[in-house]
């Protein structure tokens, strides 16, 4: 997998973009590396618009990092979203794909934990932060097109005595995932979910503490 980063490491904060046609596998199997090279980095799913200025983040091509979308209409605006005529726009419509992903995450970081680690026969998963936001409020969605037909029929609807207009908002979704808690997240707003734990059974849990007894006698051996 290709690096837009020269060196990565805890303090990068790498992002993936959840696109309709990306693959699921690609994504995973990028955030298992990167919690098993840099355990301590925090890792960001979002279903954002590609945009320049940002961190180079996973994108929709299987395998490849991105910093710029690519093949843009003349005079179209990177950071900008348009929005789409029919149907959800592709950061609502993506946000059930994102929840996939990082369950999907979750469950296969779990199994990658050694189990000679267990405390009190459990391992303990990643850390889950939840943040919805509009496009609106973060300036990256453009309007029709039509700015001043737009504040001809807001006007109209003003003077026709409606208090309650009808006010469009253009959701997105970002997930942070991370080995350690981040308090300063759940400040900004965001929900928070435990970590999963993957418990041990009896029989593993027997199997590993022959294995450390063994291990003991074997270093008393060496020390005598």
């Amino acid at each position: 997998m290709s690096e837009t980063n020269a060196e990565p490491g805890p303090s990068t904060v790498k992002e993936i973009r959840i696109t309709t046609h990306g693959k699921i596998k690609t994504w995973v199997a990028f955030a298992l590396e990167h919690f098993k090279n840099h355990e301590a980095a925090p890792l960001v799913l979002h279903t954002l618009p590609a945009s320049k200025g940002k961190a180079p983040t996973v994108d929709d091509q299987a395998g490849v990092q991105d910093d710029a979308p690519q093949g843009h209409p003349p005079g179209e605006k990177d950071n900008v979203a348009r929005p789409k005529t029919n149907g959800l726009h592709p950061t609502m419509s993506t946000i059930p794909r994102l929840i996939s992903v990082v369950e999907i995450i979750k469950r296969e970081y779990l199994k990658t934990l050694d189990p000679t680690l267990a405390r009190q026969g459990s391992l303990s998963g990643l850390h889950q932060y939840n943040e919805i936001g509009s496009l609106e409020e973060e300036g990256l969605l453009e309007g029709s097109g039509n700015d001043e037909q737009d504040r001809q029929e807001a006007l109209l609807q003003a003077l026709s005595g409606r208090n309650h207009l009808k006010q469009k908002r253009t959701a997105f979704m970002r997930v942070t995932l991370c080995r350690k808690e981040a308090p300063d997240l759940v400040r900004r707003g965001a929900t928070y979910q435990q970590p999963a734990v993957r418990k041990l059974t009896k029989s593993t849990r027997a199997r590993l503490k022959k294995k450390q007894n063994k291990a003991e006698r074997a270093q008393a051996g060496v020390s005598v």
